[in-house]
Parts: C-alpha cells; structure tokens; sequence
C-alpha cells in the first residue's frame, strides 16, 4: 500500500497508453459516426506546446513585482518556550505557505487498525492573521490543504490569538475534523480563543481502532478540555498510511506562527530534546518568495513538464475571483449547433480549500464584460469542464455549460455512485481525458460528456436551452468569479476545436 501512495504519479504514467487509446476511440466515433440532421462540423488543432502558443491573457499574469517573503525557521531550539524541565525543545516560526515543510521524526507505519498516541506541551508565542501549523502523524508524501494521510491538530492563527482543530485525512483525501471550542463555528463560538502570548499548554492525542463499535475514534485534549470525534462511515476502511510525527505546515497561502513543542511522549516512549534529534527534515530551514498571493494569477505559457510530454506546457495557478481573468486561444467562433472535441493531459498539483477553475471553450466579451459575481449574475456562453467542489469531498471534474441567457449547469452527482462525477485529486498525477459536446445528443437538446482517465460521464442540456444559444470563441482556461483559494494545474497534449 505504502509503495503504491508514494509511485502513484508514476503508474500513472505508466497506464496513459491504454487509456488514451480508449479516449481517442469515443472521439473518432463521435467524429465519424453519422449524426441526425448533420450539424456544422469544425476542425481541430493538436498543440504540443513544445513552444509558446501565443495564446491571448486577459489579467491571467497578476502577481506583483514585490512578492512576500515567506520564511520557514522551525526544528530543534536550545530554547524553552513550552516549559519543559531543561532547555532544548522543537519548533519555531512556521509560515503558512506553499510548499510543504515539515520537521519530523521517523516512525514504524501505522494505520487505522493501530491503536497509537502522543502527548506533551506547546506554547505559542506569536500568530499572524491567517497563519496555521499541523502537530501530530502524517505521511512524507503528505500535502495540501485537506491533508491526506494525517492526524493531527492545528492552531489556526488569527492576529495574536489562535484556534485549536483536531482532523485527520485518510489515504483517499476524505477527511474530517471538529474545532476545540462550543459550537460548529469559531466565528460564532461562546469559547474565547487562546492568546498567542507564550501560555503553555498541555495536549495529548489518541486513536482508538476497537471504539465506537469497531468504527475507530480520535481523542485529542487541551489542558482540561476533552474532545472526541468517530471517524466517519468508510474512513476506516479506506485507510491511513502514517510513517512521520512532528510539525507540518498548513499549506494555504497565509502568514507564520511562532510554535513550540516540548516533553512529548510518543507511542509511551519519552522523547528528550537535551541535544538535537536529528529529526527529518524538509524545506524548514528556507527563505523565498511567495508565488501563491491571493486573488494574482499566474497561469500561462510555462517551460515545464507537469502534466507529461515533452518539456512545455500550459497552466499554473488560478484563483476563484470576483473579477474576471482567462488564458485561451483563438477560435471559431462557434454557437451550440456546433459538434466539439477536446482531448488532453491534465495534473492538479495543489488546491486550496474553495477553490477551482474553468477549461473550455467560452466568450470572450461576455467574460471581460462580467465585472460581477457569478451570486448576482452567472456566468453566460460556456461549454468546457468545472475542476471544483465541496471541501468535504474536494475537486470534481465535470461538464457545465451556461447559455447566452446565463441558463446552464455543472452538477456534481454527489450521492449517486452512478452518477457521481471524478475527483482529480492534487497529488500532480497525470490523468487522460476527453470533452464532447453533440447538439443532436439527448434527442436534440444536447448533449456533455466527460471521459477522465476510465470513467464516462454525460450531461444532457434541459429542453430550450440549445435553442438560447451561445458565442464560443476562445478555448482555454477561464476564471470562476466567486471569492475563493487557488488551483495549480497544467495540460498538454491539447486537441481541441478551432
């Protein structure tokens, strides 16, 4: 299980031939199989992106000259801030940033069927506003905002207070997770929250595999405070590979917090930082620009090889943003009495939570035009692919569409197993897929479908809609204007109507 987590991106690779064949085999037929009353046909361009494409930006390249400096200074300190008896204890400033660093001690694998716990001190002596650090197990590969692979509990920073969280995140990216404090809501809570003022305080954290009738239970306490959290229905199945314990970042783009951790007993073993551990360590001792600023784009032409291929490519970050923002190509144009195909390589490298993006064809007036959130008016003239979802379940790759009367939709089918769409997870896998639209599909109303990697799904367009219309004139990538985090991603290997 451990080898196949950490050469994920690897066998996926591996499996593009066969699966790019299948793709290749749904878009010839839909090319080539006779359709009822013969719409417009419209020829289509492959792009290797071994050079620039030329593509037009429209505030796709927003991050400033001056960037933030993020600086990661945590590890072993002959200080002691968290009160243990001598000096020596771990920690320091942890900034809330991409990418991932951690400093850690290397552990036997454990896994929901292990009963395992931790406990000790912390204090924290500063918090920025939107600063927070992850404390407990996880795996090396872990990473992202819902951590897969992890148990832990995180002091949220809010300008010289903090929250405290208790979560987990299994080896699939379901997670879950309750606030230390009264209620569901710290923004409604009676709990006050703890001062950053350097209070130690004492925590421990467990995981009972046998409790709540075999379904498995965490057990985190903060000096009196105790609290307790059943894992949810199918966690416990789909499992947890854990091999590190220490502190991780939270990997959204914030500020620091400054942290520090003493008198830990791991698994009942006494851990003694009277002189460096010699903990492993990653990217906790760095200084560097922050490139994740939110609401800045940054996406484009790039000289890199994400999403497989030779080296070039498009993509990068873009954020959900009340204000409109695409990176696309010329085309057409096209209305939805038009007949069109995508097909490609895609890899979702990071996500922040509400987070997401748009890949499709689209107009580029209405889009420019559009200086208002899609919640006082949607979004009009769109067909592509919605990468976005709930934080709970995280990023489906789905069809939706919009007409020019701003009628459309791009249904999860969360609930369904039948109908439910793909998640792309942000684990830089590489995935085929594939982007159909047939007027004369659904009887003539219309018809999406979705290939990503084996699963096919379809979305059929409501009876009256075709006949609204749309102007499709660009392909390429397109902002949601919703307020939101950021999406990293790249395609290549791009086919699509022109």
């Amino acid at each position: 299980m451990l080898h196949s987590i950490i050469n994920k991106p690897v066998s996926n690779r591996l499996r593009l031939g066969s699966r790019r064949l299948g793709i290749l085999t749904i878009l010839v037929c839909a090319s080539a199989c006779p359709v009822h009353g013969d719409p417009p046909s419209s020829t289509s361009t492959t792009i290797g992106f071994d050079s620039d494409p030329g593509w037009e930006g429209f505030r796709n390249r927003l991050l400033p000259e001056s960037r933030p400096i993020v600086r990661q200074d945590f590890g072993y300190s002959q200080t002691n801030h968290a009160g243990g008896q001598r000096p020596g204890e771990i920690g320091g400033v942890v900034h809330r940033a991409q990418p991932r660093a951690y400093y850690a001690m290397a552990i036997p694998t454990l896994s929901f069927n292990d009963r395992f716990s931790a406990s000790g001190k912390f204090a924290v002596t500063s918090a920025d506003g939107s600063s927070g650090v992850l404390i407990g197990w996880f795996h090396e590969t872990s990473e992202g905002w819902r951590t897969p692979n992890s148990f832990m509990f995180r002091m949220d920073g809010n300008g010289g207070k903090y929250w405290v969280f208790y979560e987990y995140g299994t080896r699939s990216w379901a997670t879950a997770g309750v606030g230390a404090f009264e209620g569901e809501r710290y923004q409604t809570t009676p709990t006050k929250p703890y001062p950053a003022d350097g209070t130690v305080h004492d925590w421990s954290l467990a995981y009972d595999p046998d409790a709540w009738q075999g379904q498995g239970r965490m057990t985190f306490r903060i000096d009196d405070h105790i609290y307790q959290l059943p894992l949810s229905p199918g966690h416990k199945e789909d499992g947890v590979v854990l091999n590190r314990f220490g502190i991780l970042n939270q990997q959204t783009p914030g500020s620091h917090l400054e942290v520090y951790l003493d008198d830990l007993v791991i698994g009942g073993q006494e851990v003694s930082f009277d002189e460096d551990p010699v903990w492993v360590e990653e990217a906790n001792r760095v200084t560097y620009k922050q490139r994740f600023i939110r609401p800045h784009h940054d996406i484009g032409y790039t000289q890199t090889e994400n999403a497989g291929g030779a080296r070039g490519e498009i993509g990068g970050i873009m954020f959900r943003d009340e204000q409109p923002a695409y990176f696309a190509d010329r085309v057409g144009p096209f209305s939805l009495d038009h007949k069109l195909l995508a097909s490609g390589t895609i890899a979702l490298c990071s996500a922040g939570s509400d987070s997401g993006v748009f890949l499709g064809w689209f107009s580029a007036a209405a889009k420019r035009n559009k200086t208002d959130p899609e919640y006082v008016s949607r979004q009009t003239d769109y067909v592509g692919v919605m990468i976005e979802g709930p934080s709970r379940k995280g990023h489906y790759f789905r069809a939706g569409y919009s007409t020019s009367k701003g009628r459309g939709s791009a249904p999860t089918g969360e609930g369904s197993a039948e109908n439910e769409r793909s998640l792309i997870l942000p684990d830089r896998s590489i995935h085929q897929w594939s982007l159909q639209y047939d007027p004369e599909g659904s009887s003539g109303s219309g018809r999406i479908r979705v290939v990503f990697d084996d699963v096919v799904r379809d979305l059929d367009l409501n009876p009256g809609e075709r006949a609204e219309g749309a102007v499709l004139d660009r392909f390429g990538f397109f902002d949601i204007q919703v307020g939101g985090h950021h999406v990293e991603l790249y395609v290549d290997d791009l086919t699509y109507s022109k």
